[in-house]
């Protein structure tokens, strides 16, 4: 029997109710608090000094890396919304197919500054934490309650879109965001997501483009009835649509600038900060968005046979496409940050740790390809013979993923001196 992991996820989702519930998400909160830095910079021991310079060298390639991912969201948002805007103007087929490759792209680009969240959580403040929390639970919340949004099988008349009591504007899908239970969100990717495949459950029977048709016109029963236009169905789901594009781009816009204004103070206080504490730093950036991401979120509910709370993107079917996005940005940051000033992040770790360069690859690129099939193929297991084969193939993904966690922890402890 699969041993029960529902009270490890039980601190995240909490954490993520007590934020949501923080006072209006519209106000800023106080920035000028200093960063919370939960690296114990006391027991930390001194590198070689040989690694002080490409240590920094690293650290300053990374954070301009984390400006280029951001950009490469805003742009990828901007595109989003000029495709649903010409998909609106004639919809079809061929144009909501446009809109769905774009949100492919803008949603893995998205996922692709997951580690970047991380790391900023390490070196914002408390209030800023808070405040970024709270626009990620407007951006990008999962899963979702897709009855909460529209029509789903059997519950033809569900969902905001058909509850004309509630008005279509940005205050107040935020006021309906979150307004029951966590899942029961208005806006954000997934949102959008579910209004562009609907449930799809099969992957081949997606939402038709005619949903999104403009009704111009009203039946003689809806005109005595009161109707307006505008509260008929496919306008509003129209709005709908229209409204979390924006939403999401205001959202990404003001949790970038917050993002860039603690960068920038972390940028101009590098001097006081030890080359190990910024390894460690690192380090625990990519331990705590494989933990938390894929293991707490996804792999320990999957393994406990919860099957909607740990699949990401099941309209779309393309969890692997953000697993493959979240490992990218860690292999981006070993590999590629910092490589051309002459040293990168991985040749440091490989002199810190003789066993680095071979195990730790090995068990992220085996991670990566066991990750990417295992969600590109999981459905709900039908028979015993299916859940068997399921259960085999997760505990092997938390495996890998563990050493990979485990190889890097060591050598942040080894930073530590001895106490």
């Amino acid at each position: 029997m699969a041993p029960d992991f529902r009270l490890v996820l039980a601190v995240p989702l909490l954490a993520v109710a007590v934020l949501s519930a923080c006072g209006s998400e519209n106000e800023p909160l106080d920035q000028q608090s200093p960063p919370a830095i939960s690296v114990n910079a006391a027991r930390l021991a001194s590198v070689d000094p040989g690694l002080i310079e490409p240590i920094q060298g690293v650290m300053r390639a990374y954070l301009q890396q984390m400006e280029t991912d951001y950009d490469a969201v805003a742009d990828n948002l901007d595109s989003l919304q000029s495709e649903i805007l010409a998909f609106l103007e004639e919809p079809s087929t061929t144009s909501m197919n446009n809109v769905r490759s774009a949100w492919l792209l803008s949603h893995s680009a998205y996922e692709l500054t997951t580690l970047h969240r991380y790391f900023a959580d390490l070196i914002l403040s408390e209030a800023e934490v808070l405040n970024l929390f709270s626009l990620r639970y407007r951006m990008n919340h999962w899963p979702i309650l897709p009855g909460y949004i529209d029509y789903v099988a059997g519950f033809a008349d569900s969902g905001i879109v058909q509850d004309t009591t509630v008005a279509l504007n940005i205050p107040a899908l935020q006021e309906q965001h979150g307004l029951f239970g966590l899942s029961e969100v208005s806006l954000g990717f997934h949102v959008i997501e579910f209004l562009i495949w609907g449930e799809n459950p099969d992957q081949i029977t997606p939402r038709s483009a005619a949903d999104y048709q403009p009704d111009t016109r009203l039946t003689p029963a809806q005109a005595e009835s009161g109707l307006e236009l505008d509260l008929l169905s496919n306008n509003r789901r129209r709005q709908l649509l229209l409204l979390n594009a924006q939403s999401l781009i205001d959202d990404f816009s003001t949790s970038r600038t917050l993002w860039l204004t603690g960068r920038d103070r972390f940028v101009n206080s590098l001097s006081g900060f030890g080359s190990s504490e910024l390894l460690a730093l690192l380090i625990e950036a990519m331990t705590g968005m494989l933990t938390e991401e894929m293991l707490v979120r996804s792999l320990y509910p999957l393994l406990n046979e919860e099957y909607i709370d740990s699949i990401q993107s099941p309209f779309s079917h393309s969890t692997q496409n953000a697993v493959s996005a979240q490992l990218t940005s860690v292999e981006q940051l070993l590999l590629d940050t910092g490589a051309t000033l002459g040293s990168s992040l991985d040749s440091i770790l490989i002199s810190l740790s003789s066993d680095f360069e071979e195990l730790f690859y090995q068990n992220f690129d085996a991670s990566k390809e066991c990750l990417v099939l295992l969600y590109s193929t999981l459905g709900s297991p039908e028979d015993t013979r299916d859940s068997l084969r399921a259960e085999f193939e997760i505990v092997e993904c938390i495996n890998l993923l563990t050493n990979m966690i485990d190889h890097l922890e060591q050598i942040k402890v080894g930073l530590y001196d001895p106490v």
